[in-house]
């Protein structure tokens, strides 16, 4: 019987669940109410009926005294056929002191009545001379017992399915706000639409669950945007000319980016994406300038190759005018906005061969650049000072006009293969080529505030 209870609960819901447990526990509950009252009020009726005839019995006893003191049979059923009623009192039998009945009075047959029979004794001045037997209907106790029982039986019956029903659908309310809770964790682990939970929680676990489960969207939501933005910042490559591996002597500027990660922890996502955006712009048009590409590099850096596709014999001044322009462009928006001084750059300009690879992404053919050129331009980015330019010796040999820059002595490096690199710190450009920079920076930051 436990075992068939239990299968069946287990096809059913958890709002019919509990909707049937309180259906059944308000009606067991009113089964028990209705038979204690029903028994109270039986027991109160039958109790009052009989005291009420008792009193009529002794009220009779007193005027059958004198008929039954002088045997007068006549008078003695005159009187008890005016007393019985056939509704309370329904027979009466007057007997004298010898148990013979001298009056008799009322129904006959009393097979469909419930009877309380009553004595009560005659007497004369303290003597007993006869008693009277009396049978009391105590059917309308028992019916109007009967009738409130059943009245309080359909009223818990009524109760028990009303409260049954209001059970099941708050329950179904309630499984239909789970629901919404179990589909955001399922969009949270499968990846699916990330959506918070706007609707109004029906309790305190309720509100905290959805407090929780939104604080886990937003926080994927935050990862999602912050990721885009990168993916933005660090923009895809141009297309290659190219589908098999190629070697290519090109200038390099490495910008190593610090303070990302603090950033992104005080930032919103759409603030930081527009942050990020702002300086994927300021990156594209210096590039753009001088005939750069963008290129991701692992971590926080940034890559921008000169001469590829197609060479110029001016890519290692390119890389270095780009470099200048990019610090004089960070420098005037970081003057106007606190937040972005948290960003520092510190920058990398090297020369040598690139291993150009070209990759298929989204159905089109893209290239990567990798090599040890690559690697050796992060590695000195990781050298460099904040806001400062580390140039390496192989680029300086690239330069046709070396001689009019102004250099500090940088530091001696080891390169992977244990070789000594001298650097140079960049510390002016020609006179021309500041003024040409000055120029472009305050074009483009007027450019921008137009827009």
């Amino acid at each position: 019987m436990g075992r068939s209870a239990v299968k069946i609960s287990q096809r059913l819901t958890t709002s019919q669940q509990w909707g049937a447990f309180i259906a059944l526990a308000i009606l067991f509950t009113g089964l028990t109410f209705s038979y204690l009252v029903t028994s109270q009020l039986r027991q109160q009726l039958l109790i009052q009926q009989q005291q009420l005839a008792t009193s009529l019995v002794k009220d009779a006893s007193i005027l059958l005294r004198a008929s039954l003191s002088q045997d007068d049979r006549i008078s003695a059923n005159v009187i008890l056929q005016d007393w019985v009623d056939q509704e309370l009192i329904l027979s009466a039998t007057l007997y004298n002191s010898t148990q013979q009945p001298i009056a008799e009075q009322g129904l006959i047959e009393l097979g469909g009545y419930d009877i309380f029979w009553l004595n009560q004794a005659v007497t004369d001045e303290e003597q007993l001379i006869g008693h009277l037997r009396v049978a009391i209907n105590m059917s309308q106790a028992y019916d109007i017992s009967q009738r409130n029982a059943v009245l309080l039986m359909l009223s818990s019956l009524m109760l028990s399915v009303i409260s049954g029903l209001l059970a099941y659908f708050w329950g179904e309310r309630l499984l239909r706000a789970n629901q919404q809770q179990l589909q955001a964790l399922d969009n949270l682990y499968n990846q699916g639409s990330l959506k918070t939970i706007d609707d109004s929680a029906h309790s305190q676990n309720d509100q905290a669950l959805n407090n929780a489960i939104n604080g886990l969207v937003r926080q994927k939501q935050q990862k999602i945007a912050v990721k885009k933005s990168f993916d933005n910042f660090m923009a895809s490559p141009t297309l290659s000319k190219s589908s098999s591996l190629t070697y290519h002597h090109s200038a390099l500027l490495f910008i190593e980016i610090q303070g990302l990660k603090e950033l992104q922890q005080q930032l919103t996502a759409t603030k930081l994406s527009d942050t990020l955006n702002g300086y994927h712009q300021l990156l594209s048009q210096a590039a753009k300038l001088y005939n750069g590409t963008v290129d991701r590099y692992m971590g926080d850096g940034i890559l921008i190759i000169f001469g590829y596709p197609d060479k110029d014999p001016r890519d290692a001044s390119h890389c270095l005018y780009a470099a200048q322009l990019f610090l004089g462009l960070v420098e005037e928006l970081q003057r106007t906005d606190q937040q972005l001084q948290q960003l520092n750059f510190k920058l990398s300009a090297h020369w040598g061969p690139v291993l150009i690879a070209p990759l298929e992404m989204n159905q089109q053919l893209q290239f990567s650049l990798i090599g040890d050129t690559v690697h050796w331009t992060a590695q000195l980015a990781m050298q460099s000072k904040e806001m400062q330019l580390l140039v390496s010796q192989d680029l300086v040999d690239q330069l046709s006009d070396a001689e009019q820059i102004l250099w500090q002595p940088g530091p001696s490096l080891m390169d992977l293969n244990a070789s000594e690199h001298e650097t140079r710190w960049l510390d002016a450009l020609p006179d021309n080529a500041e003024k040409l920079i000055d120029r472009q920076v305050k074009h483009i930051m007027a450019m921008k505030e137009k827009a």
